[in-house]
């Protein structure tokens, strides 16, 4: 049986599988703080709000990742501690304030938009129609007229995927720093209802 519910919703083994869903999904972009998977999952593992973060799941397991944003708040609320304990003082205090400057901003969107911070499948799950189910579970369930979400121009994968889905780019935003670690710029997009 496939179903998608909120993290509040789940067990705790869910809730482990579902931290190690978005880990290993957005493992390219975390790797900038730490190459130790363990370590990445206990940075997040009490991390995401969740009634704002969403887990696929097929008889019973999580295979997918889901947060989303509003324009007021972010899926994400980091703990200092706990990146001081993974990392020691001055680099714990350090990546913790990048990554919470880079993770809980709240997103230049619309009130009555949504906006996708985090989407991910299981590696070995990838180009099974979960991330599809993800997004059509936002517009059919959830019932937002407009969703907005980011990637990177060098993820031409994801780009098709998206627009395959609707979504339109509406804008790229350039940034040196992402060039650099070989993402390329950042490019928004948007999906309307009709």
């Amino acid at each position: 049986m496939n179903e998608i519910r909120k993290l509040s919703e789940l067990d705790e083994k869910q809730i482990e599988q579902s931290i190690n869903v978005f880990v290993d999904g957005f493992y390219f972009t975390l790797s900038s703080f730490s190459k130790d998977r363990e370590k990445l999952r206990k940075l997040f593992v009490n991390s995401f709000d969740t009634d704002m973060t969403y887990a696929y799941l097929q008889d019973g397991k999580a295979l997918g990742f889901l947060g989303l944003a509003t324009h007021q708040k972010r899926p994400t609320k980091l703990n200092e501690t706990t990146f001081i304990k993974e990392f020691g003082g001055f680099s714990g205090k350090r990546l913790y304030k990048a990554a919470s400057a880079a993770m809980e901003k709240p997103v230049a969107i619309n009130p009555e938009d949504i906006f996708i911070d985090y989407i991910a499948t299981s590696p070995e799950h990838r180009s099974k129609g979960i991330g599809k189910q993800l997004i059509e579970f936002i517009r059919n369930t959830l019932g937002h007229k407009h969703i907005e979400l980011e990637t990177y121009t060098k993820n031409t994968r994801a780009i098709a995927f998206y627009e395959r889905l609707g979504f339109k780019a509406i804008r790229v935003k350039k940034s040196l720093m992402m060039r650099i670690k070989g993402f390329g710029n950042r490019i928004y997009m948007r999906w309307d209802a009709e």
